[in-house]
């Protein structure tokens, strides 16, 4: 059963982490034009050291508790249904490069992306050395994340309630920690967070999980780059709703 430490390190993940990332956008947004490249480098660093922090007292307490690491899904393994969402996950890549490849140089299309990723325009990388350190941001996410909210969360709400549930919760708390992108896009991190919360149920691991979550922030950070940065503009595919 959880105890006081796993208590409070979900009450951290569900109720301290969201205001916290709400007030660092907010911080971003008020920054003038000069100061925002600053800005968004202690951002990526603050959000990386955060989580690999907070992924460093689960390890811990795993290690300390001699807890199953199943528990969490930490163990690789190999059932059909990891099977199934690994060719799933190839299709799609395959699908976008396809996409990349139709859609290069059409204005309509980039207009359009440039439109959806809007509302984090500023969080996005400028600059070729900020979509380096994007990139180190998009598998921190990828990794800690998963194990934060799909590894974590979950064992720690199954006590209480069902499997199903217990993930349906997680994904709320993951949206929830979006909140700063306004309210619709709590809505989409969190169906995002239900699927990657499904992918983890149904191939018994958080691995294929912490793919996917890193592959669809690195996308989103190049699309950025693309659309807002020093790319000279070009033409880029719809990109996702916004960086988990």
């Amino acid at each position: 059963m959880p105890d006081f430490l796993d208590h409070a390190l979900a009450a951290i993940l569900i109720l301290a982490l969201p205001p916290r990332a709400w007030l660092a956008f907010r911080t971003l947004l008020r920054a003038g034009a000069e100061q925002r490249p600053a800005v968004r480098k202690r951002l990526y660093l603050g959000a990386m050291l955060t989580q690999w922090a907070l992924a460093a007292i689960v390890i811990l307490r795993w290690l300390l508790s001699r807890r199953l690491w199943t528990a969490i899904g930490l163990v690789p393994v190999i059932t059909p249904g990891a099977i199934g969402v690994g060719i799933g996950v190839t299709v799609i890549v395959i699908l976008i490069v396809m996409q990349l490849r139709a859609t290069s140089g059409d204005s309509e299309v980039f207009e359009r992306a440039r439109a959806r990723l809007q509302h984090v325009e500023p969080l996005l990388p400028h600059t070729r050395g900020e979509l380096q350190r994007f990139r180190m941001v998009a598998v921190t996410a990828g990794i800690c994340e998963e194990l934060l909210f799909r590894g974590f969360l979950i064992w720690y709400f199954a006590h209480y309630t069902g499997l199903i549930q217990a993930a349906l919760i997680s994904s709320v708390s993951f949206g929830l920690g979006h909140a700063y992108q306004g309210v619709r896009y709590v809505f989409v991190t969190g169906l995002l967070g239900a699927f990657l919360a499904a992918v983890y149920l149904i191939s018994g691991s958080i691995v294929l999980s912490m793919l996917i979550h890193t592959l669809m922030d690195l996308y989103s950070g190049w699309v950025g780059y693309r659309l807002f940065g020093g790319a000279g503009g070009a033409a880029a595919p719809a990109a996702p709703e916004a960086p988990a």
